[in-house]
């Protein structure tokens, strides 16, 4: 337990699972109270039963009426709003052969566009505070390319030009902009996705073959970085996209 972020006031969309969940839980232990965010209400439900002081309220980051009541709810739940973090996103399979439009539209709206509304929302409640910080959950293959994950890369690395621009937009105001790109975190959907394998346990060893490290990414890992990005450890800090990928685009 620790107060790095004693006094801070965090929204988390995507705050009931996977890596959004694992910031909600770093931002508590060091004494911040969130407001949990995402489409289906039991997980933020299940979420904020476990985390000391939290509050949630459902609703889809890519409608912006949504976006718009849920921020409003946010601030109201903690008397103000300075810290951002994005971890809502859906992912595709499909080469440049074979993806559909379709699909490839839905991931760009999931993943970019969501972005974009929810900062938009919140910028003038995170100038207002004077010491704002909007954290966006990317991914190594908005830096490195992945086969047949065509639109899920195109939208990361919208991603990380977005942070840039929108840190450049914010700079002068107090206000932060980072982005955190990791590379496979083994989250519950994770573990899942690869148990539906034919062969799970030699996909999990040739994925963590990938990483000099010798071990993929725990959620805890992720959770550290956003609150280094959330505090003022990182202060004089901006427009970056911090890659946490044990060593996976080293190579």
């Amino acid at each position: 337990m620790g107060d790095r972020m004693r006094g801070r006031k965090a929204l988390i969309w995507g705050g009931g699972t996977g890596l959004g969940y694992a910031c909600a839980e770093a931002f508590v232990a060091e004494g911040a109270v969130v407001f949990l965010a995402g489409r289906r209400p039991e997980p933020l439900r299940v979420a904020c039963g476990a985390l000391a002081g939290a509050g949630f309220d459902p609703g889809d980051i890519t409608v912006e009426a949504d976006v718009a009541r849920v921020t409003r709810a946010a601030a109201d739940f903690m008397g103000g709003l300075d810290t951002l973090l994005l971890s809502s996103g859906t992912s595709s399979k499909g080469s440049i052969f074979d993806a559909k439009v379709a699909d490839v539209r839905h991931v760009l709206e999931t993943n970019v566009t969501s972005v974009f509304l929810a900062t938009h929302h919140a910028a003038p409640l995170l100038v207002a505070s004077g010491d704002g910080s909007v954290i966006a959950i990317a991914s190594v293959t908005g830096v490195a390319g992945m086969r047949e994950r065509v639109a899920y890369c195109a939208s990361k690395a919208a991603v990380i030009g977005m942070v840039r621009a929108m840190a450049l937009d914010f700079a002068g105001l107090g206000v932060r902009v980072n982005a955190i790109s990791p590379s496979l975190v083994m989250t519950d959907l994770a573990r899942t996705m690869i148990g539906r394998e034919k062969y799970p346990e030699a996909v999990l060893a040739s994925r963590r073959a990938q990483h000099p490290m010798g071990r993929l990414g725990e959620p805890a890992d992720i959770g550290r970085t956003a609150v280094y990005l959330a505090s003022k450890d990182s202060a004089w800090m901006t427009g970056q996209n911090l890659v946490v990928d044990g060593g996976f685009t080293a190579i």
